[in-house]
């Protein structure tokens, strides 16, 4: 059986050319450049979390794999729709001194100061509210200066290497992006500048 189609009409010598499509890009290259104190053996994660409250009615989560920083720098591969809402998880097993029941995140902007700001470690410890939610980019490549400190806070005593013991200060990773980047919402009350979580944190406007 003869298949039967469409005729295509041939271009005149005059037609323009068809336009290339110019597509955004569909995946970011993050880097974190980690300063101060340094995080060589720390690890990150990228995550990110919109809850349906937060988004009219639909929840947007995305996680990455958590990476161990070998360098002064570690770059992520991210899909760039993810990165409204994006948060990064740092942690360094270092800091064994007592538990901490929660982990820390990197601080985008600080409440009070405006984004594009520069936060000294006084004033970022001061800070009581915080949020670590990224507004997010549409560019394919992104490079981030992330200060990166250690503080003491409440935690509990390891006993046996059981959290078992009595309230006791231990070590955490206090960490900010230098300067502050635009959020996506998300402030939240800071212990001593440190903004941690035990699960993906959940930003967007109203949280």
């Amino acid at each position: 059986m003869a298949a039967i189609g469409l005729t295509a009409v041939p271009a005149t010598a005059d037609s323009p050319p068809d336009p290339v499509p110019i597509s955004a890009p569909t995946h970011t290259l993050v880097t974190l450049n980690l300063t101060g104190n340094g995080c060589v053996g720390c690890y990150v994660r990228p995550q990110q979390y919109i809850p349906a409250r937060n988004n009219s009615g639909k929840e947007i989560s995305w996680d990455g794999q958590g990476r161990k920083v070998r360098g002064d720098s570690i770059t992520f591969r991210v899909p760039t729709e993810n990165t409204r809402g994006m948060s990064f998880a740092i942690f360094n097993p270092a800091y064994n001194d007592g538990f901490y029941d929660a982990e820390p995140v990197i601080v985008f902007q600080y409440k009070g100061y405006e984004p594009g700001g520069r936060v000294e470690r006084s004033q970022a410890i001061k800070a009581s509210s915080a949020s670590p939610c990224w507004a997010g980019t549409s560019k394919d490549k992104v490079s981030l200066d992330v200060n990166v400190r250690k503080v003491r806070v409440e935690g509990i005593k390891m006993v046996d290497n059981q959290p078992t013991g009595g309230p006791t200060p231990v070590r955490v990773t206090l960490a900010w992006v230098a300067p502050t980047e635009e959020v996506f919402g998300g402030f939240t009350k800071t212990d001593r500048g440190v903004v941690a979580v035990q699960d993906t944190y959940p930003c967007g406007k109203k949280s």
